[in-house]
C-alpha cells in the first residue's frame, strides 16, 4: 500500500511541475476599474442575499449560479440536471467525464498539488472507503446542512459515512439486487416461472446447485443456470455484512472463503458458464437461450437486459426473484459537496433535489431508477412502481421494495476495499483460466496478493 502511495505522490509531483509551468503562460485580462467595481458589487449583493436564505428554505427560482461536477454516467447527469434547470433555469452546470476507476487518483492529485476540485463530487462504491477518508468533503450531517441518515433507507447508512461518522455523500439511487431469470427457460427446465415458487424451490445456494446439475443434464450440456463466475463471486460476497478489514487484520477464510468455495463449485459442477462480465460475448449471451439466471440490480434492467437486446427478442421473457440466502446491494454512486465549493448553498439545493426530493425521484423513475429517500414514496406512492416490457406485467419497483430490499445486509466500507477488489479480480481470473485450481488454493493466492499489496495489514 505504501509503495502504491509513494508512486502516486511522485507522479503527482511530476504532474504538478507541468501544471505550474502551464499556469505561467496564462494571460490575465484586467477589466476597467468601473466594471471591476460593478462586478464586485453584484457578487457581494448576490452572496449577501444567498447567506440570508436558510439552508432549509428553497432558493428563489431566478437564482443564478454555476456548479461543476465530475462523473461517469452522462445519462444520469443530463436527466437530473435538466430536471433541476426546469425549476432553476439560470443555473449552469459544467461536467467533466471521468472513468470511475480513475476518480480516486484524480481527487488525490488535486488535493496534493492544490488543484481545483468539483463542487459536486461523485464516489463509486468500490473505492468509496478510501475516497471518503480524503479531506475534501463537507460533513452533511452538520450545520448548515443538517441531513439525517434516517431520511434514506437504513441498509445504505454504512455506505454514506467515513470512519469519523461524517456523512460525506448521499446515494444517487437505490441499487438492490436479486436474480433476473428467463421465464421460458425456467418453465422448461424447473417446471415453473413463478418467482415465489422458484424462491421456495431454491432457498439455499446448495439447492440452487443441485437444480443446476439437473438443468445441465437435461439440456445435454447446452444450458447453464448462471452466466459468469465473477457475478456469483461478487453477489455472494455482498450477501454478507462482514467487514473486510477488522482492527487492521484480514481473515481470508472467514471473509472470502464462502464466496470462493461457491465459485469453484459453480465452475466444477457446470452451474455457471465462464463468460466475462460486460464483454461482447456476455452481452450477446443475455439475449440467447443458454442461461437462466443472472444477478440483477435496479440499474441492470436498463443497462444490461434491455440494452443487450436491441431487437427486442426477449420482451416479456424475464422475471425477477429474491436470491437464495438473501439479496445484496450491487454497486452504487454517491454525491457530496466539496469543501472548496464556492456556492455551497446552491450545491445543497441541487443535492437535495437530486437525492431527497419528490421531483428528483420522478426524474430518476424516468430512467428506471429509484430514489434512496423515504419521503418521496410517501408523497407519491406511484414512485414505488416501475415496469419494463422485458419483464412483462411484473412490477419491478414494488418487487425490489417489498421482496428484495428487506433481506439486504450491508458491510462497513474500509479504505483498503479498492485494493482488495483488484486482488479478488486477479484470483477470479486465475479460477477462470485454471479449471483445476481449488478454492483452498485460491484462498492462498489471495493471501499472497493481499500481503503484497497491503503491507500495513495483517493477512491470515
Amino acid at each position: 500500500m505504501k509503495t502504491r502511495k509513494i508512486g502516486r505522490i511522485l507522479t503527482v509531483m511530476f504532474l504538478s511541475g507541468g501544471l505550474m509551468t502551464g499556469c505561467q503562460k496564462k494571460q490575465t485580462v484586467v477589466l476597467p476599474e468601473k466594471e471591476q467595481k460593478e462586478e464586485a458589487t453584484k457578487t457581494e449583493s448576490k452572496n449577501k442575499a444567498t447567506q440570508e436564505i436558510s439552508f432549509d428554505e428553497e432558493l428563489p427560482k431566478d437564482y443564478e449560479g454555476t456548479l461543476t461536477m465530475w462523473g461517469w454516467d452522462t445519462d444520469y447527469y443530463q436527466t437530473v440536471t435538466q430536471a433541476f434547470q426546469k425549476i432553476y433555469p439560470n443555473v449552469r452546470f459544467e461536467y467533466t467525464s471521468v472513468e470511475n476507476k480513475d476518480m480516486p487518483k484524480k481527487y488525490e492529485t488535486a488535493l496534493i498539488v492544490g488543484g481545483e476540485l468539483p463542487d459536486i463530487a461523485w464516489s463509486v462504491i468500490d473505492s468509496r472507503g478510501e475516497v471518503f477518508e480524503f479531506d475534501m468533503w463537507e460533513p452533511l450531517e452538520q450545520e448548515p446542512y443538517n441531513f439525517r441518515l434516517s431520511e434514506v433507507y437504513e441498509y445504505l447508512h454504512p455506505h454514506m459515512i467515513n470512519s469519523k461518522g461524517n456523512v460525506c455523500g448521499i446515494e444517487q439511487s437505490l441499487s438492490p439486487a436479486g436474480l433476473a431469470y428467463r421465464r421460458d427457460l425456467a418453465k422448461k427446465y424447473l417446471g415453473t416461472d413463478d418467482p415465489e415458487e422458484l424462491e421456495k424451490m431454491m432457498p439455499t445456494w446448495e439447492a440452487f446447485i443441485q437444480k443446476g446439475k439437473e438443468v445441465y443434464e437435461k439440456s445435454n450440456g447446452e444450458v447453464y443456470m448462471w452466466f459468469s463466475l465473477e457475478d456469483i463471486r461478487q453477489f455472494t460476497q455482498e450477501q454478507s455484512d462482514m467487514v473486510w478489514v477488522n482492527d487492521g487484520k484480514i481473515n481470508v477464510e472467514n471473509v472470502f472463503g464462502r464466496s470462493l468455495s461457491l465459485v469453484t463449485r459453480f465452475r466444477n459442477e457446470h452451474i455457471s458458464d465462464n463468460l466475462i462480465t460486460w464483454t461482447p460475448a456476455w452481452n450477446e449471451a443475455l439475449r440467447e437461450d443458454r442461461h437462466i439466471f443472472t444477478a440483477c440490480a435496479t440499474w441492470s434492467v436498463k443497462f444490461s437486459i434491455e440494452s443487450s437486446d436491441p431487437q427486442q427478442k426477449n420482451l416479456g421473457r424475464w422475471g425477477l426473484m429474491s436470491a437464495p440466502e438473501g439479496n445484496a446491494n450491487w454497486g452504487g454512486t454517491s454525491m457530496g459537496i466539496t469543501k472548496t465549493c464556492k456556492d455551497k448553498r446552491l450545491a445543497w439545493e441541487f443535492l437535495k433535489f437530486a437525492t431527497l426530493s419528490t421531483e428528483g425521484a420522478r426524474a430518476l423513475n424516468s430512467m428506471g431508477l429509484m430514489t434512496t429517500a423515504k419521503k418521496p414514496y410517501e408523497e407519491d406512492p406511484s414512485l414505488k412502481s416501475y415496469k419494463s416490457r422485458w419483464f412483462g406485467n411484473q412490477d419491478l419497483g414494488i418487487y425490489y421494495m417489498d421482496h428484495i430490499i428487506p433481506s439486504i445486509k450491508t458491510r462497513t466500507l474500509t479504505s483498503q476495499d479498492g485494493v482488495i477488489h483488484e486482488c479478488l479480480w486477479m484470483i477470479l481470473n486465475a479460477l477462470n483460466r485454471d479449471g483445476n485450481l481449488s478454492s483452498e488454493e485460491a484462498e492462498e493466492l489471495l493471501r499472497e496478493e493481499l500481503q503484497k499489496e497491503l503491507k500495513d495489514i495483517t493477512v491470515y
